[in-house]
């Protein structure tokens, strides 16, 4: 904690269990820590809204900008999610959004130009975009509980691609970083 360092409340989601987090949130605050979450935003505006005064950072998944491609792929729609990023950076909360990077699921040209539009018209709140190319390394754990991926068969993005799409994202002033 000497250094800057702080309190990232993660998951699964921890805004499922929603007085919790607040509570720890309020007490890591009140310790003088720095204090994060990691969330798919996938929640009632009312919970967001609660913790928010506790949370210096926002750490806020983005997977697609289709909410029926969405909905493919992660079993649920987009909408209140996209809504509580708009309310939450019209808030003038600090968001670092993170988005997988996943071939054929999405990475293309127009769901990342349509990513780029929507965060750039929220404005400084959006502090980074951060990338995350796909990788395979969770396939060994995923085949030790007996269960399977949905990607197991999704192709790398070549260094290319993955640069392509930082360019791209960077054109809408976004400050945009690959993560691992």
């Amino acid at each position: 904690y000497e250094d800057g360092g702080g309190l990232t409340l993660t998951g699964g989601e921890p805004l499922l269990q929603p007085a919790f987090a607040e509570a720890l949130l309020r007490l890591a605050r009140a310790e003088g820590l720095n204090t994060a979450i990691e969330t798919t935003g996938n929640a009632p505006w009312e919970i967001l809204e609660n913790v928010s005064p506790y949370v210096d950072c926002w750490l806020f998944d983005l997977k697609h900008m289709d909410s029926p491609t969405h909905r493919k792929w992660t079993g649920l729609g987009n909408e209140l999610i996209l809504s509580n990023l708009r309310r939450l950076a019209a808030s003038g909360a600090r968001i670092r959004v993170r988005m997988p990077l996943i071939p054929e699921v999405n990475a293309s040209e127009d769901n990342l130009r349509q990513t780029g539009e929507f965060l750039a018209q929220l404005g400084a709140a959006i502090q980074s975009l951060d990338l995350l190319p796909y990788h395979k390394l969770a396939r060994a754990k995923y085949e030790a509980l007996g269960q399977s991926a949905k990607f197991y068969d999704a192709a790398l993005m070549p260094d290319t691609q993955v640069d392509a799409a930082e360019e791209l994202l960077r054109s809408y002033k976004l400050t945009v970083h690959i993560v691992g």
